[in-house]
Protein backbone atom coordinates (compact mmCIF):
# COMPACT_ATOMS: atom_id res chain seq x y z
CA UNK A 1 0.00 0.00 0.00
CA UNK A 2 1.34 3.44 -0.98
CA UNK A 3 1.79 5.68 2.00
CA UNK A 4 0.12 9.09 1.72
CA UNK A 5 2.50 12.03 2.00
CA UNK A 6 2.23 14.06 5.18
CA UNK A 7 1.67 17.32 3.26
CA UNK A 8 -0.09 18.08 -0.01
CA UNK A 9 2.37 18.96 -2.77
CA UNK A 10 0.46 21.11 -5.27
CA UNK A 11 3.38 21.00 -7.71
CA UNK A 12 2.99 17.24 -7.94
CA UNK A 13 -0.69 17.23 -8.87
CA UNK A 14 -2.22 20.52 -9.96
CA UNK A 15 -0.33 21.01 -13.20
CA UNK A 16 -1.11 17.43 -14.28
CA UNK A 17 -4.79 17.77 -13.37
CA UNK A 18 -5.11 21.06 -15.26
CA UNK A 19 -3.38 19.62 -18.34
CA UNK A 20 -5.84 16.71 -18.24
CA UNK A 21 -8.84 19.05 -18.03
CA UNK A 22 -7.53 21.20 -20.88
CA UNK A 23 -6.67 18.20 -23.04
CA UNK A 24 -10.16 16.74 -22.66
CA UNK A 25 -11.77 20.03 -23.69
CA UNK A 26 -13.60 20.67 -20.42
CA UNK A 27 -13.17 24.45 -20.87
CA UNK A 28 -14.69 24.59 -24.34
CA UNK A 29 -18.26 25.88 -24.59
CA UNK A 30 -21.23 23.70 -25.40
CA UNK A 31 -23.55 24.80 -28.22
CA UNK A 32 -20.54 26.15 -30.13
CA UNK A 33 -21.73 28.32 -33.08
CA UNK A 34 -18.82 26.99 -35.12
CA UNK A 35 -20.05 23.42 -34.87
CA UNK A 36 -23.08 21.55 -36.25
CA UNK A 37 -26.24 21.55 -34.18
CA UNK A 38 -25.85 25.07 -32.83
CA UNK A 39 -29.06 26.46 -31.32
CA UNK A 40 -29.02 30.28 -31.58
CA UNK A 41 -31.96 30.59 -29.17
CA UNK A 42 -29.79 29.48 -26.22
CA UNK A 43 -28.10 32.47 -24.60
CA UNK A 44 -24.40 31.92 -23.78
CA UNK A 45 -22.36 33.40 -20.94
CA UNK A 46 -19.09 34.85 -22.25
CA UNK A 47 -16.21 36.76 -20.65
CA UNK A 48 -13.23 38.17 -22.52
CA UNK A 49 -10.30 38.19 -20.10
CA UNK A 50 -8.80 41.64 -19.43
CA UNK A 51 -5.59 40.89 -21.35
CA UNK A 52 -2.43 41.22 -19.25
CA UNK A 53 0.35 43.28 -20.80
CA UNK A 54 3.30 41.33 -22.20
CA UNK A 55 5.66 43.46 -20.12
CA UNK A 56 6.69 40.73 -17.68
CA UNK A 57 5.00 38.27 -15.33
CA UNK A 58 1.68 38.62 -13.55
CA UNK A 59 1.39 40.78 -10.44
CA UNK A 60 -0.90 40.56 -7.40
CA UNK A 61 -3.77 42.27 -9.20
CA UNK A 62 -4.07 39.51 -11.77
CA UNK A 63 -5.02 36.65 -9.39
CA UNK A 64 -7.82 38.88 -8.08
CA UNK A 65 -9.60 39.22 -11.41
CA UNK A 66 -8.71 35.67 -12.50
CA UNK A 67 -10.26 34.19 -9.35
CA UNK A 68 -13.35 36.42 -9.63
CA UNK A 69 -13.97 35.69 -13.31
CA UNK A 70 -13.22 31.98 -12.90
CA UNK A 71 -15.83 31.86 -10.14
CA UNK A 72 -18.45 33.37 -12.46
CA UNK A 73 -17.45 31.15 -15.39
CA UNK A 74 -17.60 27.91 -13.36
CA UNK A 75 -20.91 28.95 -11.79
CA UNK A 76 -22.59 29.43 -15.19
CA UNK A 77 -20.93 26.30 -16.59
CA UNK A 78 -22.34 24.21 -13.72
CA UNK A 79 -25.79 25.67 -14.45
CA UNK A 80 -25.54 24.02 -17.85
CA UNK A 81 -25.23 27.22 -19.85
CA UNK A 82 -22.93 27.50 -22.87
CA UNK A 83 -19.96 29.20 -21.20
CA UNK A 84 -16.86 30.72 -22.75
CA UNK A 85 -13.89 32.48 -21.19
CA UNK A 86 -11.64 33.94 -23.92
CA UNK A 87 -7.96 34.31 -22.87
CA UNK A 88 -5.36 36.61 -24.40
CA UNK A 89 -2.56 39.11 -23.92
CA UNK A 90 -2.09 42.79 -24.76
CA UNK A 91 0.86 44.13 -26.77
CA UNK A 92 1.09 47.27 -24.54
CA UNK A 93 3.25 49.03 -27.14
CA UNK A 94 4.72 51.81 -24.99
CA UNK A 95 5.20 49.72 -21.85
CA UNK A 96 6.78 46.89 -23.86
CA UNK A 97 9.05 49.35 -25.65
CA UNK A 98 10.21 50.65 -22.27
CA UNK A 99 11.02 47.17 -21.00
CA UNK A 100 12.96 46.28 -24.15
CA UNK A 101 14.91 49.55 -23.91
CA UNK A 102 15.84 48.68 -20.32
CA UNK A 103 17.02 45.29 -21.54
CA UNK A 104 19.11 46.96 -24.26
CA UNK A 105 20.59 49.40 -21.75
CA UNK A 106 22.00 46.46 -19.79
CA UNK A 107 23.75 45.45 -23.01
CA UNK A 108 25.08 48.97 -23.53
CA UNK A 109 22.77 49.61 -26.50
CA UNK A 110 20.00 52.04 -27.42
CA UNK A 111 17.12 51.53 -29.83
CA UNK A 112 18.61 54.06 -32.24
CA UNK A 113 21.89 52.13 -32.30
CA UNK A 114 20.02 48.88 -32.89
CA UNK A 115 17.92 50.23 -35.77
CA UNK A 116 14.20 49.99 -36.33
CA UNK A 117 13.96 46.50 -37.82
CA UNK A 118 16.22 44.95 -35.21
CA UNK A 119 14.39 46.77 -32.41
CA UNK A 120 11.05 45.51 -33.73
CA UNK A 121 12.47 41.98 -33.78
CA UNK A 122 13.55 42.32 -30.15
CA UNK A 123 10.05 43.46 -29.19
CA UNK A 124 8.50 40.40 -30.80
CA UNK A 125 11.05 38.21 -29.00
CA UNK A 126 9.98 39.85 -25.75
CA UNK A 127 6.35 39.11 -26.56
CA UNK A 128 7.11 35.44 -27.25
CA UNK A 129 9.03 35.11 -23.98
CA UNK A 130 6.69 36.92 -21.62
CA UNK A 131 3.46 36.20 -23.47
CA UNK A 132 4.15 32.48 -22.94
CA UNK A 133 5.12 33.07 -19.33
CA UNK A 134 1.89 34.95 -18.64
CA UNK A 135 -0.38 32.31 -20.17
CA UNK A 136 1.49 29.61 -18.22
CA UNK A 137 0.91 31.57 -15.01
CA UNK A 138 -2.81 31.96 -15.76
CA UNK A 139 -3.04 28.22 -16.28
CA UNK A 140 -1.26 27.63 -12.96
CA UNK A 141 -3.93 29.76 -11.29
CA UNK A 142 -6.47 27.21 -12.52
CA UNK A 143 -8.30 29.55 -14.89
CA UNK A 144 -10.79 27.57 -16.95
CA UNK A 145 -10.21 29.47 -20.21
CA UNK A 146 -10.78 28.01 -23.65
CA UNK A 147 -7.17 28.14 -24.80
CA UNK A 148 -8.13 27.15 -28.34
CA UNK A 149 -9.46 30.71 -28.63
CA UNK A 150 -6.42 32.50 -27.18
CA UNK A 151 -5.78 35.87 -28.83
CA UNK A 152 -3.10 38.55 -28.91
CA UNK A 153 -4.12 42.17 -29.47
CA UNK A 154 -2.05 42.39 -32.65
CA UNK A 155 -3.55 39.25 -34.18
CA UNK A 156 -4.75 40.02 -37.68
CA UNK A 157 -8.45 39.77 -36.90
CA UNK A 158 -8.18 42.01 -33.86
CA UNK A 159 -6.04 44.60 -35.65
CA UNK A 160 -8.61 44.75 -38.42
CA UNK A 161 -11.37 45.17 -35.81
CA UNK A 162 -9.47 48.09 -34.26
CA UNK A 163 -9.22 49.79 -37.66
CA UNK A 164 -12.90 49.19 -38.27
CA UNK A 165 -13.82 50.60 -34.86
CA UNK A 166 -11.65 53.64 -35.49
CA UNK A 167 -13.34 54.34 -38.81
CA UNK A 168 -16.84 53.98 -37.35
CA UNK A 169 -16.04 56.33 -34.46
CA UNK A 170 -14.50 58.79 -36.92
CA UNK A 171 -17.58 58.70 -39.13
CA UNK A 172 -19.79 59.36 -36.09
CA UNK A 173 -17.72 62.39 -35.20
CA UNK A 174 -16.47 60.80 -32.00
CA UNK A 175 -12.81 60.83 -33.08
CA UNK A 176 -11.09 63.95 -34.34
CA UNK A 177 -7.57 65.16 -35.02
CA UNK A 178 -6.29 68.54 -34.00
CA UNK A 179 -3.93 70.61 -31.84
CA UNK A 180 -4.40 70.57 -28.08
CA UNK A 181 -2.41 70.66 -24.86
CA UNK A 182 -1.18 67.14 -24.11
CA UNK A 183 1.28 65.39 -21.81
CA UNK A 184 4.44 64.65 -23.80
CA UNK A 185 6.93 61.97 -22.77
CA UNK A 186 10.31 63.08 -24.19
CA UNK A 187 12.01 59.74 -23.55
CA UNK A 188 9.32 57.64 -25.20
CA UNK A 189 8.51 60.44 -27.67
CA UNK A 190 4.79 59.95 -27.36
CA UNK A 191 1.71 61.58 -25.90
CA UNK A 192 0.45 60.00 -22.70
CA UNK A 193 -3.05 60.32 -21.27
CA UNK A 194 -3.83 62.07 -17.99
CA UNK A 195 -4.29 58.65 -16.38
CA UNK A 196 -0.71 57.76 -17.31
CA UNK A 197 0.73 60.77 -15.45
CA UNK A 198 1.56 60.46 -11.75
CA UNK A 199 2.22 63.49 -9.57
CA UNK A 200 4.83 63.44 -6.82
CA UNK A 201 5.70 66.07 -4.21
CA UNK A 202 9.30 67.10 -4.85
CA UNK A 203 11.44 69.97 -3.69
CA UNK A 204 12.20 72.43 -6.44
CA UNK A 205 13.08 76.08 -6.83
CA UNK A 206 10.95 79.18 -7.30
CA UNK A 207 12.85 81.64 -9.48
CA UNK A 208 12.04 85.38 -9.12
CA UNK A 209 13.04 87.77 -11.90
CA UNK A 210 12.29 91.15 -13.46
CA UNK A 211 10.15 91.56 -16.56
CA UNK A 212 11.34 94.93 -17.87
CA UNK A 213 8.90 97.27 -19.58
CA UNK A 214 9.52 97.67 -23.31
CA UNK A 215 9.60 101.49 -23.09
CA UNK A 216 13.15 101.46 -21.74
CA UNK A 217 12.16 103.21 -18.50
CA UNK A 218 13.76 100.49 -16.37
CA UNK A 219 10.47 99.87 -14.60
CA UNK A 220 9.59 96.18 -14.23
CA UNK A 221 7.05 93.61 -13.11
CA UNK A 222 8.42 90.99 -10.69
CA UNK A 223 7.50 87.46 -11.77
CA UNK A 224 8.17 84.01 -10.28
CA UNK A 225 8.42 80.67 -12.10
CA UNK A 226 9.50 77.09 -11.43
CA UNK A 227 10.57 76.54 -15.06
CA UNK A 228 12.79 79.40 -16.26
CA UNK A 229 13.39 77.77 -19.66
CA UNK A 230 9.72 78.36 -20.56
CA UNK A 231 10.32 82.13 -20.34
CA UNK A 232 11.51 81.79 -23.94
CA UNK A 233 7.95 80.80 -24.93
CA UNK A 234 6.15 83.55 -23.01
CA UNK A 235 3.60 85.57 -24.95
CA UNK A 236 2.17 87.71 -22.11
CA UNK A 237 2.38 88.63 -18.44
CA UNK A 238 -0.94 88.44 -16.58
CA UNK A 239 -2.02 90.30 -13.46
CA UNK A 240 -5.30 90.35 -11.56
CA UNK A 241 -7.52 93.23 -12.75
CA UNK A 242 -8.19 94.33 -9.14
CA UNK A 243 -4.58 94.21 -7.96
CA UNK A 244 -3.58 97.84 -7.23
CA UNK A 245 0.13 96.98 -7.51
CA UNK A 246 -0.08 96.28 -11.23
CA UNK A 247 -3.11 98.13 -12.61
CA UNK A 248 -0.86 100.79 -14.16
CA UNK A 249 0.89 98.11 -16.21
CA UNK A 250 -2.24 96.66 -17.85
CA UNK A 251 -2.19 97.31 -21.60
CA UNK A 252 1.53 98.07 -21.70
CA UNK A 253 4.25 95.75 -23.02
CA UNK A 254 7.34 94.06 -21.58
CA UNK A 255 10.31 92.36 -23.21
CA UNK A 256 11.13 88.65 -22.92
CA UNK A 257 14.55 88.32 -21.25
CA UNK A 258 17.56 87.66 -23.49
CA UNK A 259 15.64 87.27 -26.78
CA UNK A 260 13.85 90.65 -26.48
CA UNK A 261 10.42 89.74 -27.87
CA UNK A 262 7.78 92.34 -26.96
CA UNK A 263 4.68 90.90 -25.25
CA UNK A 264 1.57 92.47 -23.64
CA UNK A 265 0.52 92.77 -20.01
CA UNK A 266 -3.05 91.47 -19.67
CA UNK A 267 -5.61 91.40 -16.85
CA UNK A 268 -7.12 88.02 -15.94
CA UNK A 269 -9.04 86.91 -12.86
CA UNK A 270 -7.28 83.51 -12.87
CA UNK A 271 -4.16 85.12 -11.37
CA UNK A 272 -3.78 84.53 -7.64
CA UNK A 273 -2.66 87.81 -6.07
CA UNK A 274 -1.27 86.03 -3.00
CA UNK A 275 0.95 83.54 -4.85
CA UNK A 276 4.51 84.48 -5.67
CA UNK A 277 4.60 88.09 -6.80
CA UNK A 278 0.98 88.21 -7.93
CA UNK A 279 2.10 88.48 -11.56
CA UNK A 280 2.04 85.46 -13.84
CA UNK A 281 4.14 84.75 -16.93
CA UNK A 282 1.93 83.22 -19.64
CA UNK A 283 3.32 80.39 -21.77
CA UNK A 284 0.31 79.04 -23.72
CA UNK A 285 2.45 76.44 -25.49
CA UNK A 286 3.66 74.74 -22.32
CA UNK A 287 1.12 75.07 -19.53
CA UNK A 288 -2.54 73.96 -19.58
CA UNK A 289 -3.77 76.95 -17.52
CA UNK A 290 -1.73 79.38 -19.59
CA UNK A 291 -3.21 77.76 -22.69
CA UNK A 292 -6.73 78.68 -21.49
CA UNK A 293 -5.64 82.22 -20.63
CA UNK A 294 -4.02 82.48 -24.06
CA UNK A 295 -7.29 81.50 -25.74
CA UNK A 296 -9.21 84.10 -23.73
CA UNK A 297 -6.80 86.88 -24.72
CA UNK A 298 -6.00 85.64 -28.25
CA UNK A 299 -2.31 85.29 -27.43
CA UNK A 300 0.28 83.77 -29.72
CA UNK A 301 1.25 80.15 -28.99
CA UNK A 302 4.96 79.37 -29.18
CA UNK A 303 6.39 75.88 -28.85
CA UNK A 304 9.99 75.89 -27.61
CA UNK A 305 10.53 72.12 -27.40
CA UNK A 306 11.65 69.46 -29.83
CA UNK A 307 10.20 65.96 -29.30
CA UNK A 308 13.32 64.93 -27.34
CA UNK A 309 12.94 67.92 -24.95
CA UNK A 310 15.80 69.87 -26.48
CA UNK A 311 14.98 73.48 -27.30
CA UNK A 312 14.02 74.37 -30.86
CA UNK A 313 14.54 77.26 -33.28
CA UNK A 314 12.20 79.56 -31.31
CA UNK A 315 14.70 79.86 -28.46
CA UNK A 316 17.48 81.82 -30.12
CA UNK A 317 20.92 80.99 -28.69
CA UNK A 318 19.55 78.06 -26.67
CA UNK A 319 18.48 76.04 -29.70
CA UNK A 320 19.59 72.42 -29.41
CA UNK A 321 20.22 72.53 -25.67
CA UNK A 322 18.60 69.97 -23.33
CA UNK A 323 15.76 71.58 -21.35
CA UNK A 324 17.49 71.57 -17.95
CA UNK A 325 20.82 72.67 -19.36
CA UNK A 326 18.99 75.52 -21.09
CA UNK A 327 17.30 76.41 -17.80
CA UNK A 328 20.67 76.81 -16.11
CA UNK A 329 22.24 78.71 -19.01
CA UNK A 330 19.30 81.11 -19.39
CA UNK A 331 19.14 81.83 -15.66
CA UNK A 332 22.85 82.62 -15.53
CA UNK A 333 22.52 84.96 -18.52
CA UNK A 334 19.58 86.68 -16.81
CA UNK A 335 21.70 87.00 -13.67
CA UNK A 336 24.46 88.63 -15.72
CA UNK A 337 21.91 91.10 -17.13
CA UNK A 338 20.68 92.02 -13.64
CA UNK A 339 17.24 90.46 -14.11
CA UNK A 340 17.44 87.92 -11.27
CA UNK A 341 15.74 88.91 -8.01
CA UNK A 342 16.11 85.77 -5.88
CA UNK A 343 15.64 82.02 -5.67
CA UNK A 344 13.90 80.08 -2.92
CA UNK A 345 13.10 76.39 -2.23
CA UNK A 346 9.60 75.40 -3.23
CA UNK A 347 7.67 72.14 -2.84
CA UNK A 348 6.17 71.27 -6.21
CA UNK A 349 3.76 68.69 -7.58
CA UNK A 350 5.85 67.18 -10.37
CA UNK A 351 4.14 65.29 -13.24
CA UNK A 352 5.98 62.10 -14.14
CA UNK A 353 5.25 59.48 -16.77
CA UNK A 354 3.76 56.36 -15.25
CA UNK A 355 5.60 54.39 -17.92
CA UNK A 356 9.12 55.78 -17.83
CA UNK A 357 9.21 57.86 -14.66
CA UNK A 358 10.55 60.94 -16.46
CA UNK A 359 9.05 64.41 -16.04
CA UNK A 360 6.45 64.94 -18.76
CA UNK A 361 6.33 68.15 -20.72
CA UNK A 362 2.99 69.89 -21.30
CA UNK A 363 2.91 71.07 -24.90
CA UNK A 364 0.49 71.65 -27.73
CA UNK A 365 0.58 68.88 -30.31
CA UNK A 366 -1.61 67.64 -33.14
CA UNK A 367 -2.96 64.29 -32.01
CA UNK A 368 -6.02 62.06 -32.37
CA UNK A 369 -8.64 62.51 -29.65
CA UNK A 370 -11.87 60.80 -28.62
CA UNK A 371 -14.65 63.37 -28.18
CA UNK A 372 -15.68 62.72 -24.58
CA UNK A 373 -18.47 65.23 -24.03
CA UNK A 374 -21.11 63.04 -25.68
CA UNK A 375 -19.66 59.75 -24.44
CA UNK A 376 -19.50 61.02 -20.86
CA UNK A 377 -23.07 62.35 -20.86
CA UNK A 378 -24.70 59.10 -19.71
CA UNK A 379 -22.05 58.52 -17.06
CA UNK A 380 -22.52 62.02 -15.70
CA UNK A 381 -26.29 61.57 -15.66
CA UNK A 382 -25.93 58.28 -13.76
CA UNK A 383 -23.80 59.98 -11.11
CA UNK A 384 -26.20 62.89 -10.75
CA UNK A 385 -29.18 60.51 -10.50
CA UNK A 386 -27.51 58.57 -7.71
CA UNK A 387 -27.16 55.37 -9.74
CA UNK A 388 -23.42 55.48 -9.09
CA UNK A 389 -22.11 55.98 -5.56
CA UNK A 390 -18.61 57.09 -4.56
CA UNK A 391 -16.99 55.39 -1.56
CA UNK A 392 -15.98 57.23 0.53
CA UNK A 393 -18.67 59.77 -0.22
CA UNK A 394 -17.39 62.72 -2.24
CA UNK A 395 -18.87 65.43 -4.39
CA UNK A 396 -18.14 64.60 -8.03
CA UNK A 397 -16.04 67.01 -10.05
CA UNK A 398 -16.32 67.08 -13.80
CA UNK A 399 -13.45 67.86 -16.12
CA UNK A 400 -14.51 66.38 -19.43
CA UNK A 401 -12.03 66.92 -22.26
CA UNK A 402 -10.98 64.95 -25.31
CA UNK A 403 -9.03 61.78 -24.51
CA UNK A 404 -5.83 61.45 -26.49
CA UNK A 405 -5.69 58.10 -28.25
CA UNK A 406 -2.53 58.62 -30.31
CA UNK A 407 0.68 56.84 -29.53
CA UNK A 408 3.87 57.65 -31.41
CA UNK A 409 6.58 55.59 -29.74
CA UNK A 410 9.24 53.52 -31.44
CA UNK A 411 6.79 50.64 -31.59
CA UNK A 412 4.25 52.64 -33.60
CA UNK A 413 3.91 51.52 -37.18
CA UNK A 414 5.36 48.08 -36.65
CA UNK A 415 4.73 46.40 -33.33
CA UNK A 416 1.98 48.95 -32.77
CA UNK A 417 -0.17 48.42 -35.82
CA UNK A 418 1.34 49.45 -39.14
CA UNK A 419 3.11 52.36 -40.75
CA UNK A 420 1.12 54.48 -43.16
CA UNK A 421 1.90 57.64 -45.08
CA UNK A 422 -0.20 60.64 -44.26
CA UNK A 423 -1.17 62.99 -47.06
CA UNK A 424 -2.81 66.16 -45.85
CA UNK A 425 -4.68 66.14 -42.58
CA UNK A 426 -7.59 63.74 -43.04
CA UNK A 427 -7.37 60.00 -43.50
CA UNK A 428 -10.39 57.90 -44.38
CA UNK A 429 -10.09 54.12 -44.20
CA UNK A 430 -12.85 52.27 -45.96
CA UNK A 431 -13.95 48.73 -46.66
CA UNK A 432 -14.66 48.23 -50.33
CA UNK A 433 -16.46 45.28 -51.86
CA UNK A 434 -17.32 46.82 -55.21
CA UNK A 435 -15.95 45.95 -58.63
CA UNK A 436 -15.58 48.63 -61.26
CA UNK A 437 -17.74 51.08 -59.28
CA UNK A 438 -17.16 54.45 -57.72
CA UNK A 439 -17.11 54.59 -53.91
CA UNK A 440 -20.40 55.13 -52.06
CA UNK A 441 -21.84 58.62 -52.37
CA UNK A 442 -21.73 59.02 -48.59
CA UNK A 443 -17.96 59.34 -48.86
CA UNK A 444 -18.26 62.60 -50.80
CA UNK A 445 -14.88 64.02 -49.83
CA UNK A 446 -13.09 60.94 -51.09
CA UNK A 447 -15.37 60.59 -54.12
CA UNK A 448 -14.72 64.13 -55.35
CA UNK A 449 -10.99 63.53 -55.15
CA UNK A 450 -11.16 60.03 -56.59
CA UNK A 451 -8.80 60.54 -59.52
CA UNK A 452 -6.17 62.03 -57.19
CA UNK A 453 -6.40 59.45 -54.45
CA UNK A 454 -3.21 57.98 -53.02
CA UNK A 455 -3.27 54.43 -51.75
CA UNK A 456 -1.00 52.40 -49.55
CA UNK A 457 -0.98 48.96 -48.03
CA UNK A 458 -1.99 47.90 -44.57
CA UNK A 459 0.26 45.27 -42.97
CA UNK A 460 -1.44 41.89 -43.10
CA UNK A 461 -3.41 42.68 -46.27
CA UNK A 462 -2.26 42.34 -49.88
CA UNK A 463 -1.23 45.59 -51.58
CA UNK A 464 -4.17 47.13 -53.38
CA UNK A 465 -4.23 48.25 -56.98
CA UNK A 466 -4.21 51.80 -58.31
CA UNK A 467 -7.40 53.80 -58.98
CA UNK A 468 -7.39 53.23 -62.73
CA UNK A 469 -7.23 49.47 -62.29
CA UNK A 470 -10.06 49.54 -59.79
CA UNK A 471 -12.25 51.71 -61.97
CA UNK A 472 -11.61 49.38 -64.89
CA UNK A 473 -12.91 46.56 -62.72
CA UNK A 474 -9.81 44.46 -63.18
CA UNK A 475 -9.19 43.95 -59.47
CA UNK A 476 -11.31 43.80 -56.34
CA UNK A 477 -9.68 45.39 -53.28
CA UNK A 478 -10.55 44.33 -49.76
CA UNK A 479 -9.15 47.26 -47.83
CA UNK A 480 -8.00 50.63 -49.03
CA UNK A 481 -6.67 53.75 -47.36
CA UNK A 482 -7.79 56.91 -49.08
CA UNK A 483 -6.46 60.37 -48.44
CA UNK A 484 -7.86 63.82 -49.06
CA UNK A 485 -5.39 64.83 -51.80
CA UNK A 486 -3.18 67.39 -50.10
CA UNK A 487 0.60 67.37 -50.44
CA UNK A 488 2.22 64.41 -48.72
CA UNK A 489 3.89 65.67 -45.56
CA UNK A 490 5.88 62.94 -43.87
CA UNK A 491 5.79 59.40 -42.66
CA UNK A 492 3.20 59.19 -39.92
CA UNK A 493 4.33 57.01 -37.04
CA UNK A 494 1.04 57.34 -35.16
CA UNK A 495 -0.85 54.28 -33.99
CA UNK A 496 -3.92 54.06 -31.89
CA UNK A 497 -4.13 52.96 -28.30
CA UNK A 498 -6.51 50.15 -27.52
CA UNK A 499 -6.68 51.31 -23.90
Amino acid sequence: MTELPKTYDFKEYEEKIYADWEGKGYFRPTNDPNKPGHDPSIKPFVIVIPPPNVTGGLHLGHPLFVATEDLMIRYHRMKGEPTLWVPGTDHAGIATQLQVEKQLAKEGLTRSQLGREAFEKRMWQWKEQYGGQITHQIRRLGASCDWDRERFTLDEGLSRAVREAFVRLYEKGLIYRGPRMINWSPGLKTAVSDLEVEYSEEMGTLYYFRYLLADGSGDFIPVATTRPETILGDTAVAVHPDDPRYQRFIGRTVRVPVIGREIPVVADEYVEREFGTGALKITPGHDPHDYEIGERHHLALINIMNPDATLNENTGPYQGMERYAARKALWEEMRAQGLVIKEEPYMMSVPRSQRGGEIVEPLVSTQWFVRMDTLARNAKAAVEAGDVAFVPNASPKYSITGWTTSRTGASAGSFGGGTVFRCGTVRIAEKLSWRGKRPPSARNAAARAWNKIRTCWIPGFPPVCGPSQRLAGRMKPRIMLTFIPLPCLRQDMTFFSSG
